[in-house]
């Protein structure tokens, strides 16, 4: 993604990232990138540290210099020294004494020149030191040239680690930076074999020539640092932004200054260098400590310095062959050469060390490594001690030394990468200077008064000084647990948010998510205060509603076999459930006042009365009852002669299948068939229930075997079903460990509107009381714990900007390309939520109650959104399974929210279900379309803060549940297999002619704010656009086998019947198919939720149009409007994809081959 077209690279101190959707983008962007440690340009960045890993290797030196020559005869005796004891203490800690004494003054060099020049300015020194310390004639001279190269290599040693940390790319800094003291062994084992080799060397020149190597490394880095560029913070921090991108973009963005990972930390040092106000007071180092997230960092600091000095190692550094003494190892090769063994095993665990501090974090290497050195030690104790009580005993000698080998690789391991590396993470730029050279002078100290006082010890108390870092090891760690933070995952801006916390350790083992970024970047103020602003804003408004009650109405005559009823009170009248041994079965208030199931048992009917008055919803509702009392008239109307099913399973597939049903159709050379034969069957219960059969015949896949389209064999050439397609995807990818997004209040406000407008407005099951516990939860951050509630507020944020992208289109011819990119972060931001609901959703799938129910619904309505039929298929089989378990065994509490969310869920995925089985006719079933006349419509249910628009919801749902089930039974009497009247003459005209006064019947009573008119008109609503393209479609359905017949004739090589009005129901169904084509629009609804139905479904419709082109009666009734049909059906899908959905649907794309095939032989007819 570009940045620049939204917000300037090159940003002053005060640049903020005011747009929290850019802002998530970028950090959604950075996680997504996928970079690769062994380009050009990062071999080029490992070029210019290594220069810097150099200054490791000085301090590395130096530690076996004098560890080796220490243990040289010659060097004893030119000195009159031992090898242990307080003169040789003072050597040691004179190093550390000079590293003290120019702690004052290294911090100002690097903040002031810069990190380049401190590291020259060491080197310069150390030069100088060793040129002192090599050609020393006594005691004196020796230790002043120790002194000096002391305050030489402490510039070196806060440099180059903060210049390697602010360098280190982000994904791998914790390898890199681990990697610095790592170096330190590369010295140390150049000293060590160095001084081994020149052993063999009789004279004084054999301790020199080690000292004269001093000067090797301290050379190059003098030179190198000449063409190194400078640190990019410390180039922010002097207003040299330009140049800081300049350096980021040539080390971290492969060359692009508007590279995501460049643009990020360009932004989050300028906010966090513009917020701390970089010091420029040399002296003042209050800064340190004068906050409560700088004397944690303090703490951190302090901690690291002094454990990584007197935790043993620098007794294996330094008195390496005092302790091969204490084994009883005293030949001076021998020790010598173990000398220069050790750090080469001590390299090797510091360089997998340093590998694993980005896999594993710091805490768990410093503690663990740490409680292992304590054993360590416990073991040397122990083994010395049989050393020295039996010189004979070989095996306590050996034990002893490997130990000794065993102490330093563990060490090297957890400890050697980290000691620099953590003491750089826990300082901010403004304070990094100054606090490593505070943390030098913490090292020095602490390494001067063990290294003066070890000689001693060992002088004094022997082995037994080992016991002291036994216990002393132990309290590290436990200090470590409590006040150590992980700086893992983390840039090193955004460990300030860990720092400021109250409790930072606590805060660094919570994941790093979206909202960090947003902290660090400024974006936002206190989560509190938005909290608050939030509340202020989003008033909370309960819902009160009196429990229903139930009453039991007893038999009243032996000739109504009622048994025992349930009255339930609804907002259409009293719905009465009976209660039967073989079957359950219900009767709904007929809308009479009494209602004549009131009036047959004798009961009061409250229907009509105040408290339960007629409303828009009772005329649909009566509609739907004429209806279904209409259609039990036409089921009974049909020949008596047909066998009924024993089993509402006849004729079920139970496993998917992948070929188009019914496929020897298209071979026959007649749609039309004679009359039924008796041994067909009916599926009565089908029709009782408005089931859409699985295997019908009018799915788009049936339409293309007519073997009208034999004429056009390009559009059968690929021979893959739709189901096939689709099976045939790649799974959803899903990131392992998703970021939560982070927003501010106005934009949680935003997505829980856009929910509630569109997706509770289509399929009303949220209650205002769940929206607003969502409200409530969202007030204190993104919910992290697995439960079904935090699961229900991610699909509902998701869900909610899903909306966001698929509103408005309806009027928006195409939108530009600054409207596109805004649609597709608002998608995305929604894909983001929904992988973390996925992560929860396994809670959902344990728990039955109607929140669990809701989550496993909402998910299959984002998988529709996805344009992934068969996944949201899935949830919605899982949906409605959980649904009728919950209806048919509810929960000992009763809770009448809870049971009518449950109903308004069923009723859902009947639609749902409904609508992907007109296309997927081979999926089996879930059988809820069996009961659907045992469960009580949509009743009183609080969905929205208006009234007006809960209504409008109630009433448009409760439409789209009637059109549902007047299509399934189109479907089911005309294109049910084995039993659809569409293929017998003497049959469909009376079927068809009711349905369509059916259809009729129901568009009458829909409410003026859903009102439309048959023709290309804009509909009044999206709402009232959405249900003319429902009717539309049902009527090309209804009238399509007259169609089927005129075509049919076509190919009749005998005399065929004649039907009345054949030509008028055929142009009936044409102006149906062109109409429902050229009325689409990007309607919410559609482009949201259907737009695979959608694509099919035009589909279908253009290859009835080719279909009746190429037949000369019919031509004249398409008109030229057939060539207009693919271009507006092509852009409206183009646009939908790019804007919304995104991706590639196989399904769409092959229905849009065919609309656009379609559309080329439309043409070449006109």
């Amino acid at each position: 993604m570009d940045y620049k077209a939204d917000e300037k690279v090159a940003v002053d101190h005060g640049d903020e990232v005011h747009d929290a959707h850019v802002a998530v983008q970028l950090a959604h962007d950075v996680e997504n990138q996928k970079l690769s440690p062994w380009t050009p340009r990062m071999f080029r960045l490992y070029f210019i540290l290594a220069c810097a890993y150099l200054c490791g290797c000085l301090n590395g030196y130096d530690g076996s210099l004098l560890g080796g020559i220490n243990g040289m005869k010659a060097y004893q005796r030119y000195f009159n020294m031992s090898s242990e004891g307080s003169s040789t203490g003072i050597v040691f800690a004179m190093y550390n004494i000079g590293s003290i004494a120019a702690v004052f003054f290294t911090a100002p060099v690097n903040d002031f020149f810069g990190r380049r020049w401190g590291m020259f300015t060491g080197a310069i020194v150390v030069i100088i030191g060793t040129c002192v310390q090599a050609t020393s004639t006594g005691r004196g001279q020796f230790l002043g040239g120790r002194f000096i190269l002391g305050f030489g290599v402490s510039f070196c040693c806060v440099s180059a680690p903060c210049y390697v940390s602010e360098m280190a790319h982000p994904n791998w800094r914790g390898t890199i930076t681990g990697l610095y003291n790592c170096t330190w062994y590369i010295g140390s084992i150049i000293a060590s074999w160095v001084v081994y080799g020149c052993s063999y060397i009789d004279g004084d020149i054999a301790w020199r020539i080690p000292i004269w190597c001093q000067m090797i490394t301290s050379g190059i880095v003098a030179l190198g640092v000449l063409w190194l560029p400078e640190s990019p913070r410390w180039l922010i921090a002097q207003d040299r932004v330009e140049d800081a991108v300049q350096v980021l973009a040539t080390y971290h963005g492969e060359g692009d200054e508007n590279h995501p990972m460049v643009v990020l930390q360009i932004k989050e040092m300028s906010n966090q260098i513009a917020a701390d106000a970089t010091d420029k007071s040399w002296w003042d180092y209050r800064g340190l400590w004068n906050t409560h997230s700088a004397r944690r960092r303090l703490i951190g600091v302090l901690g690291m310095a002094v454990f990584g000095q007197v935790s043993g190692n620098s007794l294996s550094s330094y008195y390496l062959p005092v302790m091969l003494k204490q084994a009883g190892i005293t030949n001076e090769k021998k020790v010598l050469a173990l000398n220069g063994i050790n750090p080469v095993l001590c390299f090797f665990g510091a360089i997998l060390g340093a590998r694993l501090t980005d896999v594993v974090g710091r805490r768990p290497l410093l503690i663990y490594s740490i409680i292992f050195c304590s054993c360590c030690f416990a073991v040397i104790t122990g083994t010395s001690k049989l050393s020295l009580d039996q010189p004979d005993n070989a095996s306590a000698a050996n034990a002893t030394v490997a130990m000794i080998f065993i102490f330093g690789i563990v060490f090297s391991f957890g400890w050697t990468p980290l000691q620099s590396a953590y003491i750089a993470e826990c300082l901010s730029t403004d304070i990094r200077a100054k606090g490593t050279a505070i943390g030098n002078l913490a090292s020095s100290i602490a390494s001067t008064i063990i290294q003066y006082s070890s000689g001693p010890a060992f002088q004094d108390i022997g082995y037994y000084f080992y016991l002291v870092f036994v216990f002393w090891d132990l309290f590290e760690a436990v200090f470590i647990y409590f006040f150590f933070p992980e700086t893992k995952d983390r840039t090193l801006e955004e460990l300030s948010e860990v720092f400021e916390a109250p409790n930072p350790v606590k805060k660094s083992l919570q994941k790093r998510d979206a909202q960090t970024v947003m902290n660090t970047l400024n974006v936002t103020g206190d989560a509190k205060l938005a909290g608050e602003y939030f509340q202020g804003l989003m008033p909370i408004k309960l819902l009160h509603q009196p429990r229903a009650q139930t009453k039991e109405v007893s038999n009243r005559t032996k000739s109504q076999k009622l048994g025992v009823m349930l009255v339930v009170p609804a907002r259409q009248g009293w719905v009465i459930y009976q209660k039967l041994d073989s079957l359950a079965d219900s009767y709904r208030c007929d809308g009479n006042n009494p209602c004549a199931t009131c009036a047959s048992i004798g009961h009061d009917c409250t229907y009509g009365s105040e408290a339960n008055s007629r409303s828009k919803n009772d005329l649909i509702l009566e509609s739907v009852l004429r209806v279904e009392k209409t259609l039990h008239e036409l089921r009974s109307a049909i020949p008596n002669g047909v066998q009924l099913a024993n089993s509402p399973q006849t004729n079920r597939t139970n496993s998917f299948s992948g070929s188009s049903p019914d496929l020897n159709l298209r071979r026959q050379s007649h749609a039309i068939q004679t009359p039924t034969s008796q041994d067909q069957r009916e599926n009565v219960n089908n029709l009782e229930n408005a089931v859409l059969d699985s295997m019908h015949t009018s799915t788009t896949e049936s339409i293309l075997q007519w073997p009208h389209f034999d004429v056009f064999p390009l559009l059968r050439h690929d021979g893959d079903s739709i189901f096939y397609l689709e099976q045939a995807r790649p799974p959803l990818a899903v990131a392992s460990n998703p970021m939560y997004p982070y927003v501010d209040a106005e934009d949680i406000i935003s997505m829980l509107e856009a929910f509630e407008r569109n997706i509770n407005f289509w399929y009303p099951s949220m209650s205002q009381e769940q929206l607003s516990n969502i409200r409530a939860t969202l007030q204190t951050g993104m919910p992290s714990e697995d439960t079904v509630h935090s699961c229900l507020c991610l699909l509902t944020l998701a869900l909610g900007c899903a909306s966001q992208a698929a509103e408005d289109l309806r009027f928006t011819a195409e939108p530009d390309a600054a409207e596109k990119d805004k649609r597709l972060r608002k998608r995305k931001l929604g894909n983001i939520y929904f992988q973390l609901a996925l992560k929860k959703l396994h809670v959902a799938h344990l728990q039955v109650d109607s929140q669990s129910t809701q989550c496993l619904f909402f998910t299959a309505l984002y998988f529709a959104s996805l344009v992934r039929p068969l996944q949201a298929w899935e949830y919605l089989s899982a949906t409605a399974t959980r649904c009728m378990l919950l209806l048919s065994y509810p929960p000992n509490t009763h809770d009448d929210e809870a049971e009518e969310r449950i109903r308004r869920i069923f009723w859902s995925c009947y639609i749902l279900e409904s609508d992907y089985m007109a296309e997927l006719s081979a999926c089996p079933p879930s059988g809820i379309a069996r009961v659907e006349s045992s469960i009580p419509l949509p009743s009183t249910y609080h969905t929205h803060p208006s009234e007006i628009v809960e209504e409008e919801s109630s009433l448009y749902f409760l439409a789209c549940i009637s059109m549902r089930r007047l299509l399934n039974r189109v479907h089911q009497l005309l294109y049910a297999k084995d039993t659809g009247a569409a293929f017998d003459h003497t049959r469909f005209p009376r079927i068809v002619a009711e349905l369509q006064r059916q259809l009729d019947d129901w568009r009458e009573v829909l409410p003026a704010s859903f009102s439309f008119s048959i023709d290309t008109e804009e509909a009044a609503t999206a709402a009232g656009g959405f249900l003319r393209q429902r009717y539309l479609t049902c009527k090309g359905v209804i009238y399509r086998p007259y169609l089927m017949w005129m075509l049919s004739t076509s190919y009749a090589e005998t005399r065929v019947p004649s039907i009345p009005d054949a030509m008028q129901n055929c142009k009936l169904c044409l102006d149906a198919c062109l109409l429902h084509a050229l009325d689409l629009r990007g309607f919410p609804q559609t482009v949201l939720i259907d737009t695979w139905i959608c694509s099919l479904s035009m589909s279908g419709a253009m290859l009835i149009i080719l279909a009746a082109s190429h037949v000369p009666a019919l031509k004249e009734f398409i008109g030229s409007r057939a060539t207009l049909v693919g271009s507006h059906l092509e852009k409206l899908f183009r646009n939908w994809r790019e804007v919304s959905f995104g991706g590639d649907s196989p399904s769409v794309d092959r229905s849009m081959w065919l609309i656009q095939q379609a559309d080329s032989y439309i043409r070449d007819c006109y």
